[in-house]
């Protein structure tokens, strides 16, 4: 009897001793695994997969930009009947000639952008002194726009992944030599230009990324060419944000009033881009400001001139989108890592119960001897 005790006894702890080991093992590979997968996507954040493109707090984010220089329109006699056709085409104007209208005008544009790319003006809504011509805005039409090739430079805030553009005095077109009779105003500025650019972005959907724009005059911001902010007219500083939920939905606004549902929904974890048109139609301020947080902008590895990181998009081109970088979403699937960590769990789990009933057994052995 105290022979085949001692077989047991012998057989308990090699087995104990054996579970033991797998234990310590399982844990070791447990950890070592969920520090690799940690490791993994630190790495895919967007604060450090921007950071890997060079784009940091020194260099920030340059877009590409197309600026227009408009020729100003004449003033004409408002009051003459036959002056009422250059009247009706007036849209890059004085306030010297008196009677411009100001304020917020939304509908001047259409749901979706056209097939060039552009806002397209919606029926009806050029009122008097107001005619709009999309063509002569962002293209190049002689005697009327001329096209200038720039960049305009976001500041970064990686802490909050926010990038921010901030100017109260606009004037980009400045340095341009211009003819007699084109849109410079007696304080020296270049007044009366257009500008279009986007932002090709990566959709988080984590419920926190969010656009602030403010600007004078008209301003149209579009995600998947569908307008989302809509700030038409001739106006002092107006602004409009938008915030896309969770699901997908963007809830947008203007004027700092209670955003609602616009109507675009894009879909998680896909690339789109955000568009944005703006016209400075009115010579006196100029106004322009840019804040995006908690959203990734695809970009190149690529330092220009000013010193950002360029993002991969032609302007001057719309259906033009250059390869587009890394993106700080998990590009694999980690349902797989997750599953062997689970199975490492029920290893270990299973195999320190083991343990237990055979030391367990072991004891209750013993006592009863």
């Amino acid at each position: 009897m105290k022979q085949k005790r001692r077989k047991f006894l012998a057989i308990s702890l090699t087995v104990a001793a054996a579970l033991l080991v797998v234990v310590l093992l399982a844990v070791f590979g447990l950890s070592r695994m969920v520090d690799e997968i940690s490791e993994e996507i630190a790495a895919t954040t967007p604060e450090a997969v921007l950071a890997s493109t060079g784009v940091t707090n020194e260099t920030g984010l340059s877009l590409p930009i197309s600026y227009y220089d408009q020729k100003a329109d004449p003033c004409v006699n408002m009051y003459d009947v036959n002056s009422h056709a250059e009247l009706v085409k007036r849209q890059f104007e004085w306030t010297s000639c008196g009677y411009d209208k100001k304020g917020v005008e939304p509908g001047m544009v259409s749901y979706e952008l056209g097939a060039d790319g552009l806002p397209v003006v919606q029926a009806g809504a050029a009122i008097s002194n107001r005619g709009i011509d999309m063509a002569r805005w962002y293209d190049t039409v002689e005697g009327k726009s001329k096209n200038y090739a720039g960049a305009l430079r976001l500041a970064y805030v990686g802490q909050e992944m926010k990038f921010t553009y901030e100017d109260s005095d606009f004037y980009p077109l400045d340095e341009v030599e211009f003819g007699q009779g084109e849109a410079v105003n007696v304080d020296g500025h270049n007044h009366l230009f257009t500008m279009n650019f986007a932002i090709p972005v990566h959709v988080l959907a984590n419920g926190r990324e969010r656009m602030r724009i403010m600007a004078d005059d008209d301003t149209f911001v579009y995600v998947d060419d569908k307008l989302v902010i809509d700030l038409g007219g001739i106006h002092g500083a107006a602004a409009g944000e938008f915030e896309i939920r969770e699901n997908g939905e963007i809830y947008a606004g203007v004027q700092n009033g209670e955003l609602a549902y616009s109507g675009v929904t894009v879909t998680p974890s896909t690339d789109t881009m955000v568009k944005f048109f703006h016209a400075d139609r009115d010579a006196t301020e100029s106004v322009f400001a840019l804040e995006l947080t908690n959203m990734e902008p695809k970009v190149m590895n690529t330092k220009i001139a000013d010193g950002g990181v360029q993002v991969a998009y032609d302007p001057n081109d719309p259906s033009f989108v250059a390869p587009l970088g890394v993106s700080s979403s998990l590009q694999h699937d980690l349902r797989q890592e997750y599953a062997v960590i689970a199975t490492i769990y029920g290893v270990v789990i299973v195999t320190m119960s083991m343990a237990l009933v055979m030391l367990a057994r072991y004891f209750v052995k013993r006592r009863e001897v």
